[in-house]
């Protein structure tokens, strides 16, 4: 197999990719999906234009890859999260812990997954379905645990809840949200909280005979 300064060529496309990628997620996040071209991208990355298509097909190409790779480090994080074995409630505690850590450890990754990823094309909004999807299958997991009241469907009521505490991320992290991690933290889990305890079966009401 040949080699070029050490590095096979697959291994050369490979780094180059995650240039580009890199770039896309610092200028994403810096300057708005909206503002950001494939020249921009490339000159940010120093690679010159021809090896823009030897990994992506267009821009919003490169926003689907990150959003695909935010959400699988997401999906696995609270997948370990939820399955220590402990009580549904700790469990919860620590997935939504795992969902308010990742974007402080990076905000870029923030931004671009709540915000920048909305103005890209069908391609990121195809991988946005799928991580929502792998988000609301574990809330579901977590929802089913206990008796379930016939008449609530698990599967919106965890799209409201991923849904809500993902607005509750972006409210936070765009400073609307005056509070602070451990306290979003406790809010994201009342809310959670409140919709398990309204998807339990209610118990049964015996009339008593007088």
């Amino acid at each position: 197999m040949r080699t070029y300064g050490g590095m096979t060529a697959e291994q050369r496309t490979s780094l180059r990719r995650r240039r580009i990628m890199e770039s896309g997620l610092e200028l994403f996040a810096g300057r708005g999906y909206a503002r950001t071209s494939i020249r921009s991208v490339l000159r940010h990355a120093g690679l010159k234009d021809r090896y823009f298509t030897e990994s992506f097909s267009s821009l919003d190409d490169v926003m689907a890859a990150l959003v695909r790779d935010i959400y699988e480090e997401q999906i696995t994080r609270c997948a370990e999260a939820i399955g220590t074995g402990r009580t549904r409630h700790e469990r919860a505690r620590d997935m939504i812990d795992v969902l308010v850590r990742l974007p402080v450890a990076d905000p870029r990754k923030g931004r671009v997954k709540l915000v920048e990823s909305l103005s890209a094309g069908p391609l990121t909004a195809y991988e946005r379905r799928r991580g929502m999807e792998g988000m609301t299958g574990l809330v579901a997991s977590l929802l089913r645990e206990g008796p379930l009241d016939p008449r609530v469907d698990t599967a919106a009521m965890s799209v409201a809840v991923v849904g809500g505490v993902g607005e509750l991320l972006l409210n936070w992290g765009n400073g609307t949200l005056h509070i602070s991690g451990e306290d979003l933290v406790d809010q994201a889990l009342f809310l959670f909280e409140a919709v398990a305890g309204h998807t339990e079966a209610f118990p049964v009401r015996r009339n008593r005979e007088r």
